[in-house]
């Protein structure tokens, strides 16, 4: 049997790996692919939305998309080139969290 501070520790870990995820620009070139400027940035008003549609569990998620804003639009400025270079037209859709 594992003990408590143990528990704690592996609650901690499944917790951290769950809540990252991921880089919101690597999520959104990932299922987008390129050709979209600033994808990352753009839909970080969806996860502050989920984080608040999830309210007591989202709030732990909170720091991590805080985080995330400026890793996010690290990752835009370095991709921004192969981004303009594309040739896939930007498509916005909306977060929809009901």
């Amino acid at each position: 049997m594992l003990n408590t501070r143990m528990q704690h520790r592996l609650v901690a870990a499944l917790l951290i790996a769950t809540l990252s995820g991921g880089c919101t620009t690597l999520m959104e070139k990932h299922g987008k692919g390129l050709g979209t400027p600033f994808a990352g940035t753009r839909e970080m008003d969806c996860n502050f939305a989920m984080a608040l549609y999830v309210f007591p569990i989202g709030l732990l998620a909170l720091p991590f998309i805080i985080i995330d804003i400026p890793l996010s639009l690290t990752a835009d400025i370095l991709l921004l080139p192969f981004d303009l270079a594309s040739d896939n037209k930007p498509q916005r859709n909306p977060c929809k969290s009901t």
